[in-house]
């Protein structure tokens, strides 16, 4: 097959300088097609754009944007809003000429990528989370509102490839009645070589105040209920009554503060560190995410628990094992597909705080099998490697635009 370089397309309604996996995987995929030769631009709202002005020197690709309120008319009427975005695309498509589309986000910027593109222009859509997923009990997912609802199964269905970033994805995509042939399987991925590095664990720790000899849990992710912090809250509490001190729970992520008031409540103040938002970018002669800071973290750590009810992904979890450390969480979707059922790290039922608490202690107590998880951890995460994965992009590229060339020519 052809093997010139192509120029990508790339939508999406989050980006940096927000940090998550949408963003932070939408960065490593155009970083590495740029590295490989090819074109990719993304498409970004433009409070993303505006926010990346100082930083745009150290992005290694084009960033374009969508025009400004163009994701408060989605708001506020989605219908509209994603007909405004597929008209903005098409007007991308001219001035670049763009060989295929890779949408990030299923809606807005999917739904609207797939009315511009359907049947005019090869495409794929990379859903990401509460795009797709939806947890009636904790208030999450886009799709409780039933025009966003409406909005992903008329459109979503009638994509030229949906790109599933674990089991969890595919079988939301198969209820909307996608056949299989058009979902296709790529995890999101980690930079292996950015969690490969000494730091002083001892500083680091200085740095958070915590103990330089405790047994160091650390959690990554927002503070979110689907989180699960309120389980992992009371696991420590568990653990302290049980095993006493010897041990930290270390919380980085936006809005982990607010947990004080339960952490108090709860008596687990001298346990649990509670670290807010880290790993914003590094910036060296590269854009590097995550940040040191996190990454500094994951290396000063004994293990990670990671309790969450529902990911699409968890990129937490994927990091942790790239930094070599034993993994505690929960059959919650994304969480499981990773750890496959629990062959890669220690898996107890989501929103058991007790089983938590039994799973963290097993590693605390246990060295042999603390080194094998670690070791589990290190070779999971080989799978995740941006590389192989942006192989895999690059093909489904390739393989969408040779079917939509054959198409065009048996077309009368």
């Amino acid at each position: 097959m052809n093997d010139h370089p192509l120029t990508i397309g790339m939508p999406t309604s989050t980006f940096l300088p927000a940090l998550g996996g949408a963003e932070i995987g939408l960065h490593n995929i155009a970083s590495r097609l740029t590295a490989r030769g090819h074109n990719p631009i993304i498409v970004a709202p433009a409070g993303n754009a505006r926010d990346l002005r100082q930083l745009r020197d150290k992005l290694p690709y084009r960033l374009a944007a969508f025009p400004p309120k163009m994701m408060t008319l989605v708001h506020h009427r989605p219908a509209l809003g994603t007909r405004f975005i597929a008209s903005w695309l098409a007007g991308i498509d001219r001035q670049h000429g763009i060989d295929a589309w890779h949408g990030t986000v299923g809606f807005p910027t999917g739904v609207g990528l797939v009315r511009y593109a359907a049947g005019r222009r090869p495409h794929l859509v990379r859903c990401a989370g509460d795009d797709i997923q939806v947890a009636p009990e904790i208030g999450y997912g886009m799709r409780l509102d039933p025009r966003v609802d409406a909005q992903i199964r008329e459109w979503l269905p009638r994509a030229d490839m949906l790109v599933a970033i674990t089991e969890s994805v595919a079988r939301e995509y198969a209820a909307l009645g996608i056949s299989s042939e058009r979902v296709c399987r790529i995890p999101n991925g980690v930079d292996l070589a950015r969690f490969d590095q000494p730091v002083n664990r001892a500083d680091v720790r200085r740095q958070h105040g915590i103990p330089e000899d405790a047994f160091l849990f650390l959690a990554v992710g927002r503070n979110h209920p689907k989180k699960g912090y309120a389980d992992l809250l009371r696991a420590t509490r568990s653990l302290v009554d049980e095993v006493g001190t010897g041990f930290a729970v270390a919380i980085a992520g936006a809005a982990s503060e607010e947990l004080h008031p339960d952490v108090e409540q709860l008596g687990v103040s001298n346990r649990i560190h509670l670290l807010g938002a880290q790993g914003h970018a590094s910036l060296a002669d590269e854009l590097l995410l995550p940040g040191d800071d996190l990454v500094a973290l994951y290396r000063a750590a004994d293990a990670f628990v990671f309790p969450s009810h529902i990911e699409t992904f968890g990129i937490a979890l994927v990091e942790a094992m790239a930094a070599g450390l034993p993994i505690v969480t929960t059959d919650g979707p994304g969480c499981r597909d990773i750890i496959a059922g629990g062959r890669w790290g220690e898996m107890v039922e989501a929103g058991a705080p007790d089983a938590l608490a039994t799973a963290m202690r097993g590693l605390m107590n246990d060295p042999g099998h603390l080194q094998q998880r670690a070791s589990d951890a290190l070779k999971r995460a080989q799978d995740f490697s941006w590389d192989r994965i942006v192989d895999q992009y690059i093909e489904i590229y390739r393989h969408v635009i040779e079917r939509a060339d054959k198409q065009e020519q048996a077309t009368p």
